[in-house]
């Protein structure tokens, strides 16, 4: 099995040092020669992704750039038969993103779109009990991402979403400036989301609510705290790894068709 990860910073290298743990020998590819200089000198690397892509048979490409070039990437690996994964957001037009499934679909490979928190122990070992007539989410972060708080933070609570719940419905979303606000539904309930990019607090959790009680999803800890007390605290596998091997072992386009709803939602009301 041959794999490739495009763009080996910030999110490219973590992507580069899993492949590694899981025994690989991924080709590196970067415009940066400092960026490629970081790694293990017997590890492939390239500054030309059609080099990259003329001299080598791979079998799975890591696409981590900045997310305007995640799909241009994506469609020139995919016109040479190999399966590929791109970092969220993968577009900003649902249009790009389909026809990119579509060309995948005729070439018999799959997309799929990174969706790192579904592997983490907060989602796998949550159990689902009832109706929740209302969520909060908060994803308020230290740093600063790509695009917007919208696009690098709040992506990740509405694919979740869009997995736990049949189908959900933006209603409007706020731009603060370093805050974003979005509110919603799902066909049980009403959701908030509030996102921040260089905030003076780290917090990542869901309060999710039935019948008055209140579960909380701390995404920080990775800990699951249901009513009356009772905590999941998180099972310690490593969801980046996790996602990995999932998609070499068994690639799906799931999570491409849930990012596809997504981008529906976010040019209705943008």
């Amino acid at each position: 099995m041959k794999v490739g990860v495009v763009g080996v910073g910030n999110m490219g290298r973590h992507y580069v040092n899993k492949l590694v743990l899981l025994g690989m020998k991924p080709v590196l590819i970067d415009k940066s020669t400092q960026a490629l200089s970081k790694f293990d000198k017997n590890l492939p690397k390239y500054t030309d992704l059609d080099q990259a892509l003329k001299e080598n048979e791979f079998d799975y490409l890591f696409v981590a750039t900045a997310p305007t070039s995640h799909l241009p990437i994506a469609k020139k690996a995919i016109e040479k038969n190999i399966n590929v994964m791109v970092e969220k957001p993968p577009a900003l037009s649902s249009k790009d993103l389909e026809e990119t499934i579509n060309l995948a679909i005729s070439k018999d490979v799959v997309l799929g779109v990174s969706e790192i928190e579904l592997r983490s122990s907060c989602i796998r070992n949550f159990k689902k009990e009832g109706s929740y007539k209302s969520i909060e989410a908060y994803r308020l972060n230290l740093g600063q991402g790509y695009i917007n708080p919208f696009f690098d933070l709040a992506w990740h609570d509405l694919y979740i979403l869009q997995y736990l719940f049949e189908s959900i419905n933006i209603k409007k979303a706020i731009d603060l400036g370093d805050i974003y606000e979005v509110y919603g539904e799902t066909d049980e309930g009403e959701f908030f989301i509030k996102v921040g990019w260089n905030q003076a607090n780290l917090r990542r959790e869901w309060i999710l609510t039935k019948d008055e009680e209140k579960t909380i999803l701390d995404f920080t800890t990775d800990t699951i705290y249901y009513p009356k007390g009772k905590a999941i605290e998180g099972d310690k596998k490593d969801k980046l790894e996790t996602m990995i091997r999932e998609f070499l072992e068994k690639p799906s386009f799931d999570s491409s068709f849930r990012a596809l709803k997504v981008l529906k939602q976010i040019e209705k009301i943008t």
